[in-house]
């Protein structure tokens, strides 16, 4: 085929590995074959091509929080880790609660990001939501965390209801403050006691009475008495944070998370549900904040957020490779169902889609450090473990990255969602 690009490799096609030939042109997936012929023709042998990783959560800290992170960096490095696709959260300075912090913020980052991306915006009233009707999808809070954004209880359901009107996705943060205890915060465990996932639960189970029309997403869910609250057509997320650590590790106010990190008996049973399917979405919940701010002062002042999103897909492709996870698992709930839940032709390897996609070699394991993972902030909880990162990552067939470095900049643009 002349002026396609043409990639071959082990390509996951229709469920399974398959010695492929894919044909790109325009950024598009045009062809999947056994045989293609193209001006430009990369042989990738034995490695694997998945559709890139379409990550529904992050929070890249522009404007107003840019010593955290920003948008060039985080992107950056979430390309280093197979994210194509990023969902930006609103708890920026100024917050995404005006059309006129959306429109700034759409201008900000412009020409700025190397993959593609969203914008949350966080309505505070039902008036407002049409007034953010040029957000990708929407953010409600319901319990402060860090922006305070925290929705009043009675406004809720009227956002809710609006938003549904508009067929956006509303992702929710969900505890409820009523639930959090009176505990003195010194460690990992204390914080949890003081957050614990009976606040989280009785959250979801709010959502069930008062959910609207449209579609609803459930973020950071941690345990699985919260995933078994939810309601029929709602769709949640996990972290690799709440899948892989606990509050016994050693990490200090570098694991303060909100909700927080579980004792090992509820992430055990909260990996079973994921490997089960009873998790729809892995997100990274990016939200990096320097080592001086998480070590300064006491643990109950330190803010709450980890780095994640370059350690996502590679920390569980390594656990592909261990044989506890599957790769249609992987697939599916970092690359088909997050696109399938924004409504983007992203996700999966099918003639028509977006040539978003990862070359990468799960026999070749690299060590986690800070230094390879770029962030601004300069830490990782992450810090030590093995994990299998892409050679090459290709946004609309453009190769963004090329034998494990940053190839191209600034290549990122809008998404456009469907109707749900």
């Amino acid at each position: 085929m002349a002026n396609v690009l043409v990639l071959e490799g082990r390509v996951f096609f229709r469920g399974r590995l398959q010695s492929l030939a894919l044909g790109i042109d325009d950024g598009r997936i045009v062809a999947v074959r056994k045989v293609l012929e193209g001006d430009e023709v990369h042989r990738y042998g034995d490695a694997l091509i998945l559709p890139g990783c379409v990550d529904l959560h992050v929070h890249f800290r522009e404007p107003g929080f840019t010593h955290k992170e920003d948008f060039a960096s985080g992107t950056r490095s979430a390309a280093l880790g197979g994210v194509t696709t990023i969902m930006d959260m609103p708890n920026t300075d100024p917050p995404v609660t005006t059309r006129q912090a959306l429109e700034a913020k759409a201008s900000m980052v412009r020409g700025r990001s190397a993959i593609d991306y969203g914008l949350y915006a966080a309505p505070r009233s039902a008036g407002s939501v049409a007034r953010l009707a040029d957000a990708t999808a929407f953010k409600v809070y319901m319990a402060e965390t860090t922006g305070g954004l925290r929705i009043d209880a009675e406004v809720l359901p009227e956002v809710l209801e609006a938003a549904g009107e508009l067929g956006k996705v509303v992702a929710v943060h969900a505890e409820d403050e009523g639930a959090f205890r009176p505990e003195k915060e010194v460690n990992l465990i204390s914080h949890d006691r003081a957050r614990p996932k009976e606040a989280e639960v009785r959250a979801v189970q709010r959502l069930r009475r008062i959910r609207g029309p449209g579609p609803l997403h459930v973020a950071h869910v941690t345990c699985v008495e919260a995933i078994e609250a939810v309601p029929a057509g709602v769709t949640t997320e996990t972290t690799p944070h709440h899948l892989l650590l606990d509050h016994r590790h050693d990490l200090g106010a570098f694991g303060k998370v909100n909700p927080p990190l579980r004792g090992p008996e509820d992430r055990d049973a909260l990996w079973r549900a994921f490997v089960d399917g009873r998790i729809d979405a892995v997100a990274s919940d990016h939200a990096p904040h320097t080592e001086d701010e998480k070590r300064e002062g006491p643990f109950d002042a330190a803010p709450a957020g980890v780095p994640g999103v370059a350690t996502s897909f590679p920390l569980l492709l390594r656990k592909v490779k261990a044989g506890d996870l599957s790769l249609e698992r992987l697939v599916a709930t970092m690359a088909t169902r997050p696109a399938a839940i924004l409504g983007v032709e992203k996700g999966a390897i099918a003639v028509g889609r977006d040539a978003d996609l990862i070359v990468v070699d799960p026999r070749r394991t690299e060590r986690v450090t800070s230094r390879r993972l770029r962030y601004k902030c300069g830490w990782t909880p992450f810090e030590g473990l093995d994990g299998c990162f892409p050679q090459a990552v290709y946004v609309r067939g453009e190769a963004i990255v090329e034998d494990g470095e940053l190839a191209a900049e600034g290549f990122g643009r809008p998404i456009t969602v469907t109707k749900r």
